[in-house]
């Protein structure tokens, strides 16, 4: 190097540009959402840049990954964190200053432990203050590549362009050398001209190690780095910081010149365009390296040359279907943060819903079931629109009772694909074979695709309008070990209780949870005849259906948060898991009684569903001629028949004390 007296023009870098891929901020989403949740953390980061055309350091999704992925050679790395603000006040608020100089003391002390010569990757580096509107897909955000601002740099000559000084020979041996170098080596390294005029190659280290033993012999050493620059007589902001590098480890070549080859273009380009820098170091030793002196600058300008924060607005490019899949799960995603963070909403959206009855109810339920995001939905159901449905039912429009030809199940499951494009809904028209119904040719058929159906869910729904039209996905339910969720109507009163899954023991009914008809000592008949017809539509206070639909998706939610054969009583992070929930509108009470499965139960005890899977056919004919006979075969029939031979006798206290003897058919009762 040459002691060169006098200054020369100040050198000034092209400084980074950000270039950022909107699938990045997709994955700031996520992270925020899923991960960072409340917490204010760095993350940390990996940007590249080229020397081929403009000095953008480039983000994607995959920078947040720990491994480097390089497409092509001309890549170089620049190593970053971004630290996402919770408010917009807080990110308004921060001193700019203040975090700075905290983003440089952490290069600086990479920089002082000799980390960076160990690895020069991290020579270039980057911040990112952001906030994220989740909401409305707004992103604000603020890009420093922290530099130091002092000591300052001068031009001892014009720079050149490499070539005029390098022969073809000498730009083979840079391009293989160069290459052989290891891929977090290739940004910043050494060339050595030997006696003979060939270059070596070394690594930043190497060339170090050159500077601190051998003053003297300057001139045969040259200094590279990857260069962004597209401006002649301007290399790119990555030679700031590493010159700062030489300075600190190398404090005797201060006051001197350093040959610097900004390497430009490609291998296969065997660096056509790079240029070479004469620079001369600082004549003050102390400036920038007292602590006093250290300053940092690197705050990037926007596109008007102000100093200030930059946004991008991503719902005005968004994929509507996108822009839907990611908002849907926003208020739910937020319940883990401070309220549930134990809430497990994977297990609910991988849930495969079957609605039994697209009625009032089914269709309350089904939106409730999108609220969390329940993206498996099928509804059975055999009946069409009619024009008093829309106002109870709320996924029915006017236009589905036109010519009264449109089947529920179909427009349920259409409505909630015109809700939500991304749900999985499906709508199977289907009558439910019923006890003390006259059998048809498509029962058959009917039974083998319910079982199916309820076979290939996790959880029913049974909330159709009649009681027999529940006995058979009841057994079904039992039979597949299904957790059934039961929702009923009075009309002023509702009733929401779960049953079907085993809690532990499957050979006895002792560990079970009573279903719909447990409490029943008569089979279901046919309900549906001699009706008037304030008993053939659905007389309930509106809110009623609401109400229990409502309960009925909570109760689900709730129960699979620890597994679907929870325990009476038990309890998620969701709160209490009951067995069964009745409500009260007339006095707005709400009880939860428990109750287990009964022995003799004519639709989930062991003896019925025996017997279902052993005489299937003729099982079932007989249920559907005559209801009668689930009472017998459950022994419901003979219980029946021994509280009608008891005997009722009302005594006074004069009779009581004169009686001292009652055989096994006398009970007494005392008033």
């Amino acid at each position: 190097m040459d002691n060169l007296v006098g200054d020369g023009t100040l050198l000034r870098f092209q400084p980074f540009s950000s270039c950022l891929d909107p699938n990045f901020w997709f994955k700031v989403c996520q992270l925020k959402l899923d991960v960072d949740k409340l917490e204010e953390v760095h993350r940390s980061l990996i940007g590249y840049y080229d020397s081929k055309s403009s000095p953008f350091v480039s983000l994607d999704c995959s920078s947040f990954n720990q491994e480097v992925n390089y497409e092509t050679s001309s890549k170089y790395i620049a190593h970053g964190h971004c630290l996402n603000k919770n408010t917009i006040d807080s990110f308004k608020n921060c001193d700019k200053n203040e975090l700075l100089k905290e983003f440089g003391e952490r290069m600086l002390n990479d920089f002082r432990s000799g980390k960076a010569i160990e690895d020069p990757s991290i020579i270039p580096v980057f911040d990112i203050l952001m906030y994220s509107d989740l909401k409305k897909f707004i992103f604000y955000y603020w890009f420093a590549f922290p530099s130091l601002a002092n000591p300052k740099y001068y031009l001892t000559d014009t720079p050149t362009i490499l070539k005029n000084t390098f022969s073809a020979a000498q730009f083979d041996l840079l391009v293989s050398g160069f290459q052989n170098l290891n891929i977090n080596q290739r940004g910043f390294f050494g060339v050595v001209s030997t006696d003979d005029g060939n270059l070596k190659v070394m690594t930043l280290k190497q060339y170090i190690d050159v500077l601190q033993n051998n003053v003297e012999n300057d001139f045969t050493n040259y200094l590279v780095f990857a260069d962004p620059s597209d401006l002649l007589n301007n290399p790119g902001w990555p030679l700031r910081n590493l010159l700062y590098l030489i300075l600190l480890h190398c404090p005797s070549i201060r006051n001197s010149v350093l040959r610097v080859i900004a390497l430009r273009g490609s291998p296969t380009s065997k660096f056509s365009t790079s240029m070479l820098f004469n620079i001369k170091l600082s004549s003050n030793i102390e400036m920038g390296f007292q602590p006093d002196d250290i300053a940092f600058v690197g705050w990037e300008k926007n596109s008007k040359g102000i100093f200030c924060p930059k946004y991008v607005d991503l719902s005005k490019t968004m994929d509507s279907k996108k822009q839907a899949r990611e908002s849907v799960d926003l208020n739910l995603k937020l319940m883990k943060w401070r309220i549930a963070p134990d809430l497990n909403l994977d297990v609910i959206a991988q849930s495969k819903c079957l609605i039994i009855g697209a009625g009032t109810l089914g269709c309350c339920i089904a939106r409730n079931l999108m609220s969390w995001g329940v993206r498996n939905i099928t509804f059975i159901d055999s009946g069409k629109v009619s024009y008093s449905n829309p106002v109870r039912q709320s996924l029915y429009k006017h236009a589905h009772c036109i010519n009264a030809n449109t089947y529920k199940a179909t427009a349920a499951a259409e409505a909630l694909r015109e809700i939500y494009p991304e749900i999985n809904s499906k709508g199977v028209v289907m009558s439910i074979p019923m006890p003390g119904h006259a059998a048809n040719i498509d029962d058959h058929e009917n039974i083998n695709l319910l079982s199916e159906l309820i076979e290939n869910h996790d959880v029913i729904f049974l909330v159709t309008d009649s009681r027999e039209s529940r006995w058979l996905p009841t057994m079904l339910s039992t039979l597949h070990n299904k957790l059934a969720i039961t929702a009923a109507l009075g009309f002023d009163s509702y009733l929401v209780l779960r049953h079907g899954v085993v809690v532990q023991d499957v050979s006895t009914n002792e560990k079970k949870l009573g279903c719909y008809f447990c409490n029943d000592v008569t089979a279901p008949g046919n309900s549906l005849v001699d009706r008037t017809l304030d008993q053939q539509c659905t007389v309930t206070r509106p809110g009623v259906s609401s109400i229990a639909g409502a309960l009925a998706v909570e109760l689900f939610v709730s129960c699979i948060q620890l597994k679907y054969n929870a325990p009476a009583n038990a309890t998620s992070c969701l709160g209490v898991i009951p067995h069964s929930i009745r409500g009260f509108l007339c006095d707005f009470q709400q009880i939860m009684p428990c109750t287990p499965s009964f022995f003799q139960c004519i639709a989930c005890s062991l003896k019925v569903v025996n017997d279902f899977l052993n005489n299937r056919e003729e099982f079932l004919l007989n249920v559907f001629r005559n209801p009668n006979y689930l009472e017998d075969l459950t022994g419901l029939t003979d219980l029946k028949n021994k509280f009608e031979n008891i005997q009722i006798l009302e005594l006074n206290d004069s009779d009581v004390e004169d009686s001292e003897t009652y055989n096994d058919q006398t009970v007494t009762a005392i008033d």
